[in-house]
């Protein structure tokens, strides 16, 4: 019976996580961080400014307080440095939104509606439509920066530091990753390619790294046009995630013909492994991509490169151990295999040989 018990670990710590998440998501719409980061730390305070009967107001807060989110007194709550930074409205850090957005509860309690029928839902679309994407969301952008840079020196590029180098970046999250090849390579240029609301998000980073001279900013879509023959580097990350495998072709031949021969391009995504077993939380990501996509799927490494070689691309492969990100390059299809003149023996030997 202990051992029974003792199996119910993980379902008694989910439950308890959601009652958790629960609280939070109460919080954060009826902005408890915020009200208290300006000064009503005692219950009566807090109770007046929100207008909440004190015993719910209470039960709320000291539920958030048994979190860790607030600490309590006697007489008063006050935020937790978590809190402070993360969930009061206003702050550059501010989370909130975004939290919302990715629990989506109306979303993703009807998951079993959405199996069903295989169509996304509207609430997850209309919620997640607006999102900020990953530079004000789920990671600090320096860090993401900085520990994408080795990847770089893992890649076995030809180029010489001084190098005259024309990157293409698409999306803001590659542009990120990309100014460490701006501070690699000291003459290379950035173009961004993403909608003009994101760039705002990058922006801050390419002043803090003095490199404005080097990089631009081109509105568009994935598909966008771009000059053929170009580019000696194309950087393509987490845009392809919610895309079926035509549309991704169709960005990664954009890709493909935006190179110059030669060229390399770097794609960073979530990638199962081929029997659909891991790495980590990306197969519980599928319901994100099933919430979302009538007709997107969680993509294989296989299925990367398949992808990349229908576009176009040769020498497909995985950045040393970081099988989540991968190279491939264009170059000239291989040469065709020589004309046969001689017509090979046949299998059985004719009567005279045999005699």
């Amino acid at each position: 019976m202990a051992r029974l018990l003792a199996g119910r670990k993980d379902l008694d710590e989910l439950t308890t996580n959601v009652r958790k998440a629960a609280a939070l998501k109460a919080a954060l719409e009826l902005d408890v961080f915020s009200r208290i980061a300006e000064g009503n730390f005692s219950l009566p305070a807090f109770a007046r400014v929100t207008g909440f009967n004190e015993r719910a107001a209470r039960l709320l807060l000291d539920a958030l307080a048994n979190m860790g989110y607030l600490a309590r007194t006697d007489f008063e709550y006050t935020l937790s440095p978590s809190a402070e930074t993360f969930l009061v409205k206003g702050k550059k850090e501010y989370l909130g939104d975004v939290l919302l957005a990715q629990w989506a509860w109306d979303a993703r309690g009807n998951t079993a509606r959405a199996v069903r029928s295989n169509k996304p839902l509207n609430a997850w679309l209309e919620k997640n439509r607006e999102l900020p994407r990953a530079l004000t969301t789920w990671y600090d952008p320096e860090v993401a920066r900085q520990e994408f840079a080795p990847v770089w020196d893992e890649i076995a590029f030809e180029f010489q530091p001084n190098a005259q180098l024309q990157i293409v970046a698409f999306g803001i999250e590659a542009g990120l990753r990309a100014l460490t090849l701006l501070q690699k390579f000291s003459r290379a240029k950035l173009l961004v390619l993403d909608h003009t609301a994101q760039f705002v998000r990058l922006r801050p980073h390419v002043e803090a790294l003095q490199l404005q001279k080097r990089v631009e900013y081109q509105e568009g879509e994935w598909l966008t046009a771009l000059p053929t023959d170009t580019y000696e580097i194309v950087v393509v990350d987490t845009i392809t995630e919610m895309r079926s495998i035509e549309e991704n072709i169709g960005i990664l031949h954009n890709a493909h013909e935006s190179l110059k021969m030669g060229g390399w391009i770097v794609v960073r995504a979530a990638m199962e492994e081929d029997d659909r077993r891991g790495p980590g939380m990306v197969p519980l990501w599928g319901l994100d991509v099933l919430l979302g996509s009538v007709d997107a799927d969680v993509y294989t490494r296989t299925e990367y490169r398949g992808m990349l070689e229908a576009s176009g691309f040769f020498k497909v492969e995985p950045v040393g151990e970081r099988l989540n990100v991968w190279t491939a390059r264009r170059l000239p299809p291989p040469p065709p295999a020589p004309a046969v003149d001689t017509l090979a023996p046949d299998f059985i030997p004719a009567p005279e040989v045999l005699t």
